[in-house]
């Protein structure tokens, strides 16, 4: 076992002298037995705040003691008042290590510090060669920092806690306040349910699962924290790819240009070089590349001419008006690319509408087939004949036909045919948009050129100059247009050497993606689960469980949870029959962990058992199938307030460690 429980003590210092407890456990079953009100409870409740465990009573801190180790208690018809008080947990761990573990409550002492005696206090007297270590619990960091007490707590138990995936995505251990409610059933929620003392996430994604799989040591939850994690990457990777893309395809409509060889998702190979096609009169002509090679050209002819014009000569005429020609011509185009934009965006509204309209129309459809495997037949028609106004009986057709209405199934199956051939036409549509957007740019800055070419020229013609400003200003702009068609050439190729980074991220995340097991559930993890529900439904049916029929019982796959013909066996049982499942089930968890290596404390306590006027024999045979395990390999403690003569007959012939505390646990303690 992980923890072996050798003994507890209160120490409460009164105004009427030293009160207190002490429990010495053993082996196997150990019951404390006690009156009702007699202080059982509060044992319970402290062990479980030495522990650091408080919240599963649903309280943090000293809160979650009962009021007679903080307050105020009675004793032999005597009140006191409690000025100072503490408890002292002494375990050992599988290796024989034995720690004693004090946590104080009322007094001066911080209820979140927890001080670890490195010795047996309560069994082998204070002794002062004992190291003493202090520890913080209760506040954030106590699971993972060094000086948080359940870190320490699970290093010295050895309960190798997996780490697992919060809501934020951190990864986090899977705190032990998480596993404690399948072994630690407290008297005023633990009966209410299986779990029921889990009352919070802790942030953390399935918790409840989790803590049967750690119980368990299921193989899947290390299958699927790699699973989660391999999509979490796959979902950075197909986010970093749209990002890129984005950015390609904005240096592409910089120059006027469409972005050629990207797919929209992240690929295994890129089968060609991504680039830059430009446009030029509506086509795609040349590549980013050749386009460069072209201005460089030009640039180099302009140099080389006389940029010396006469003022009025006919040829600076000519180019005016051919440079008017050109600007008349790409006005009229630039007229013509909004228009087609908002034709365009006029259609992608009109398709969209559309998808929506065709996604309710699914959704009703699949709502009306589940009615109907409900078993419902009336009222549920897709087509009624009626008009939908008036309510009249109509045709829905005006031509005769013998065609028949198409059924739910093949309603869902043509509307998901249309909707997928309408996401894409929407992808095209969005293309073709983004490639009118990038023609539109350029097509805007050739308007400006020509309107600055222009200026100059009819500058040339009214005044007498050496030079042609013209010629000169064209130069300069052809120089800065290749200045900037190379920045944006580079700022491509960097963008290029990403993508092809983020295709080896893809495929090493698509070959981890491949290695994941098939099934769900290995064939240990399966063989688990059956052992699982065989001890289950043994369990109940020999604690006398009648709510349904025991054959009919498992464990579900699902939530680990039973069921009964796949329905949750919680939601139709008695209250008795409610409080079998919870013993069942926990002794199960125990009993499958140890003949299939699981990570079980290896102990449970159940406190006050016996709820729901349960019938004596059932009560019988919790007792009996507890005592029937090997005592060396677990513990279980019940705190009972059954009569002196009940329990001495439940337990005769039993192997058993009996605490009887009779009236009071909490008593005047010797000096």
């Amino acid at each position: 076992m992980r923890i072996r429980i050798h003994a507890f003590r209160v120490i409460l210092a009164t105004n009427q002298g030293p009160y207190g407890a002490t429990a010495l456990f053993d082996g196997g079953l150990n019951v404390i037995r006690a009156e009702n009100t007699s202080g059982k409870s509060a044992l319970i409740n402290g062990m479980l705040y030495a522990l650091g465990l408080e919240i599963l009573v649903g309280k943090r801190g000293v809160e979650a003691t009962k009021p007679v180790l903080r307050t105020i208690g009675d004793y032999d018809g005597q009140e006191f008042n409690v000025l100072e008080s503490s408890v002292e947990l002494e375990v050992a761990n599988s290796k024989g290590d034995v720690i004693t573990i004090r946590r104080y409550i009322a007094g001066e002492r911080d209820e979140r510090l927890v001080e670890v005696v490195h010795g047996p206090v309560v069994t082998g007297g204070q002794g002062s060669q004992y190291k003493v270590e202090p520890f913080f619990v209760g506040i954030g960091g106590a699971a993972q920092r060094e000086r948080g007490f359940h870190r320490f707590l699970a290093e010295f138990l050895e309960l190798e806690l997996p780490y697992v995936k919060r809501f934020r995505g951190e990864d986090v251990p899977l705190y032990v306040e998480c596993v404690a409610p399948l072994m630690f059933i407290e008297q005023i929620r633990g009966w209410s349910g299986i779990q029921a003392t889990l009352t919070q996430s802790y942030g953390i994604r399935s918790v409840a699962r989790l803590a049967v799989e750690h119980i368990l040591n299921l193989d899947v939850i290390e299958n699927e924290k790699r699973r989660i994690q391999i999509t979490e990457e796959a979902n950075r990777i197909r986010e970093d790819w749209r990002g890129i893309r984005e950015s390609m395809a904005y240096i592409a409509s910089q120059v006027g240009g469409r972005l050629m060889n990207v797919p929209t998702g992240p690929v295994l190979v890129l089968p060609d070089d991504p680039w830059i096609a430009v446009s030029a009169d509506g086509e795609d002509v040349t590549p980013l590349a050749d386009l460069l090679v072209a201005k460089r050209c030009l640039l180099l002819e302009s140099s080389g001419e006389e940029t010396s014009e006469v003022a009025g000569s006919e040829e600076l005429e000519a180019r005016l008006d051919s440079q008017e020609n050109e600007l008349l011509v790409a006005q009229a185009e630039l007229s013509q690319l909004r228009s087609d934009i908002r034709s365009e965006e006029d259609e992608l509204r009109k398709l969209r509408d559309r998808l929506n309209f065709i996604k309710d129309d699914i959704q009703r459809n699949n709502d009306i087939k589940r009615l109907r495997n409900f078993g419902v037949e009336t009222g549920l028609s897709v087509v009624q004949d009626r008009c939908p106004t008036c309510n009249q009986s109509i045709q829905d057709s005006l031509v005769p036909t013998e065609s028949m209405a198409m059924g739910v199934e093949e309603n869902i199956s043509f509307l998901q045919t249309e909707a997928e051939a309408i996401e894409l036409l929407i992808s095209a549509g969005e293309e073709r948009l983004t490639r009118l957007e990038g023609r539109k740019a350029g097509k805007s800055k050739v308007v400006a050129n020509l309107r600055v070419t222009i200026r100059d020229l009819r500058s040339d013609l009214l005044e007498n100059r050496d030079l042609s400003v013209a010629a000169i200003r064209e130069q300069v702009h052809l120089q800065e247009e290749i200045t900037r068609l190379e920045q944006l050439r580079d700022e491509f190729e960097e963008q290029t050497g990403r993508l092809r980074h983020i295709v080896e991220r893809w495929q090493e995340n698509r070959a981890m993606h491949s290695e994941l097991p098939d099934d769900y559930f290995s064939d240990d993890d399966r063989r688990k689960l059956a052992a699982l529900s065989e001890c289950f439904a043994k369990n109940v049916e020999l604690f006398g469980y009648r709510s349904t029929g025991v054959s009919r019982l498992h464990i579900s796959e699902d939530n680990y949870r039973p069921v009964c013909d796949e329905f949750e066996v919680a939601l139709g049982v008695s209250a008795s029959d409610t409080i079998r499942m919870i013993w069942g089930y926990t002794l199960a968890l125990l009993q499958v962990s140890l003949s299939h290596q699981g990570n079980h404390w290896g102990v449970v306590v159940f406190d006050e058992p016996e709820q729901q006027k349960m019938r004596e024999t059932s009560s019988d045979a919790l007792y009996a199938e507890i005592a029937q395990m090997q005592p060396q390999d677990f513990q279980v403690i019940i705190a009972t307030s059954a009569s002196v003569d009940v329990t001495s007959k439940r337990l005769d012939n039993l192997p058993h460690n009996l605490l009887e505390f009779g009236e009071k646990v909490i008593r005047p303690m010797q000096h």
